[in-house]
């Protein structure tokens, strides 16, 4: 379920196998036993949940966008017939019963994409934790060398009686598609923004360079990244 309080999905880093409890056995006098209870994980909003293929492709359950969003990635197995159900003329009191189906066993993936309006991206050590401690209550981690920001950072931005969510993703460096650099992980967490804030080091010998590779490689990570407006920044 997608919970608003719950921020990274650090927890399921240390902990991978989660099992439901098992349904109870049945009664006398023909009852039901009672059923396992269901197993209920939170997420942060905008968590992406896939079944794992063994044969690569993985299949989408569900985006949760939302607050309150459920997914089902597992089933429990149907009840066995009880004893009763086998009871004859012959024998009123059978003393078998029938095994209850095993519930599914999955292997998911969970991706978070960060929901925010508005995504800085840059290369490393360019202002971006500067400027979004300047425009809202957030204080990432601020210091003059590269990759002071190793996960995104969320500040909201207020504007009058209106507000935005601003993302800052750590710097990008070039053949960051690839993996290089810190930036690559965390690339998807731009693909839901409104708008993205580029920016741009006025001291740089190339500004027009470093904001061209870095476009190169939003595009080379996904093309759709590369058509979102941008707002140009020289700091």
């Amino acid at each position: 379920m997608a919970d608003s309080a719950v921020t990274s999905l650090r927890i399921f880093k240390h902990k991978r196998y989660y099992k439901a409890a098992n349904g109870k056995d049945g009664r006398d006098k023909k009852k039901h036993g009672k059923k396992g209870e269901s197993l209920l994980l939170t997420v942060p909003v905008g968590t992406v949940v896939s079944y794992k293929s063994q044969i690569g492709g993985d299949s989408l359950i569900a985006d949760l966008e939302q607050a309150g969003q459920q997914a089902v990635v597992a089933k429990g197995g149907k009840g066995g017939l009880g004893n009763a159900r086998f009871a004859s003329s012959t024998n009123q009191a059978p003393q078998i019963a029938e095994k209850g189906e095993a519930g599914e066993e999955n292997s998911i993936i969970l991706e978070l994409k960060l929901i925010a309006d508005v995504g800085v991206i840059g290369y490393p050590n360019v202002g971006k934790s500067t400027l979004l401690a300047a425009v809202s209550a957030a204080r990432p981690k601020i210091a003059s060398y590269p990759f002071t920001t190793r996960e995104p950072v969320l500040g909201v931005v207020e504007v009058g009686q209106r507000s935005f969510v601003l993302a800052e993703i750590p710097g990008l460096v070039d053949g960051a598609h690839l993996g290089r650099g810190l930036g690559h992980d965390f690339l998807r967490h731009i693909v839901r923004t409104k708008i993205l804030i580029h920016l741009i080091d006025g001291s740089s010998s190339s500004p027009a360079e470093d904001m061209a590779q870095v476009n190169t490689e939003l595009s080379l990570f996904d093309s759709a990244l590369a058509q979102k407006s941008q707002l140009v920044v020289v700091n």
